[in-house]
């Protein structure tokens, strides 16, 4: 029987490789084989003991390889299925009958990682992507990957690319809008891609250079370093000179709470503030909210996406290979063997952005 690798946390701070006989798919699930998965800001959430959960298969981003479509011929588009195409993957599922379910808020599914945090002991075995193998569930959603992207530049669509999306479109974004977007990480960078191609006018803030460099790669019209602006009055006093007042739209990616006062603050009234990155629940901030009121700011909090922002990413990136370099989203690659060296890494933000890579 043929087996695989995979990577669990069986407690936050370690990591076991573990070896499991391959599952074989139920009708309308799907084995894939992992060709990148990328290491996420969650993922080290989870690694660090800052986030609920504590012992899992590690890993949501994910490129992988199929092998034997006869369970699942077809992607969630109707696309037909061929041993060696590569596919993206919804990395939460959509249970179709709980009330949010129900109601079309699919995104807010109750049981949306029931899959993900099922122990490795049991069957399927690879819920997670830091593995050699990852179990698509017949209620998760796929995408087939255009030819011409490379995986590396796909890995965090399923996460990353498709989260901004969805975070975009509930902003409004339009030709003409000034967005402010607050960090420049995987997140951030995707948020100005997307956004320019809309015809909006980017600025970008963050604490770290070569992240705003990158940022200005991407397309972001100006940017706000905190080495010039070290205290959140300044960098407020430099948004709303930049903007003449104020954003149309700000976008919080950086996960850090003390973003928020600062961003909606950045905005002009009649403005909408989306928030994205605080998703680790404890995170207290002090909001004034007679200014928030005032100025009319509404904020939006965004969580997960629907499935054709996965679909619309992929895309998205297909559309702009060689316009836009893909190849500064993973700075660092690992082999599974070293998955907690690549862990250690990103946490200690030795790299930007990581990602663990499988050998054919």
């Amino acid at each position: 029987m043929a087996t695989g690798r995979l990577a669990y946390m069986p407690n936050p701070g370690s990591v076991e490789l573990r070896e499991y006989e391959l599952p074989t798919p139920q009708p309308g699930a799907l084995l894939i084989e992992t060709v990148a998965a990328g290491i996420c800001g969650s993922d080290l959430h989870m690694f660090a003991d800052k986030h609920p959960l504590k012992s899992i298969v590690l890993g949501h981003e994910v490129i992988g390889r199929v092998v034997d479509p006869s369970t699942r011929p077809t992607d969630s588009a109707g696309v037909e299925l061929a041993p060696g195409d590569l596919v993206s993957v919804v990395y939460f599922a959509f249970c179709q009958h709980c009330r949010q379910c129900q109601a079309g808020r699919t995104h807010l599914c109750e049981n949306s990682y029931n899959h993900w945090i099922a122990s490795p002991d049991d069957f399927p075995h690879f819920t997670g992507t830091f593995g050699t193998h990852y179990y698509v569930g017949r209620f998760q959603h796929l995408f087939k990957v255009p030819d011409n992207v490379d995986p590396l530049a796909a890995v965090s669509a399923n996460c990353a690319l498709a989260q901004v999306s969805a975070g975009i479109d509930r902003g409004g974004v339009t030709a003409g809008d000034t967005v402010v977007i607050q960090g420049a990480g995987g997140l951030g960078l995707w948020g100005v891609a997307v956004a320019k191609e809309r015809g909006a006018r980017v600025i970008v803030v963050d604490a770290v250079q070569r992240r705003l460099d990158a940022a200005k790669a991407f397309g972001a019209d100006e940017t706000v370093s905190f080495a010039d602006a070290p205290e959140a009055t300044d960098r407020i006093a430099r948004v709303r000179e930049l903007t003449d007042g104020g954003a149309d739209i700000a976008l919080e990616l950086t996960g850090v709470g003390s973003a928020v006062p600062e961003g909606i603050e950045m905005v002009r009234p009649g403005a909408t503030y989306i928030e994205i990155g605080n998703v680790m629940p404890g995170v207290e901030i002090t909001l004034d909210i007679g200014s928030m009121t005032r100025r009319a700011v509404t904020i939006h909090p965004v969580i997960r996406y629907h499935q054709r922002y996965l679909r619309e990413g992929l895309e998205f990136i297909s559309r702009n290979v060689g316009t836009l370099p893909f190849d500064q989203l993973v700075d660092a690659t690992y082999p599974l063997d070293d998955v907690l060296q690549a862990m250690e890494d990103s946490k200690a933000r030795k790299v930007n952005r990581a990602a663990l890579v499988m050998q054919p």
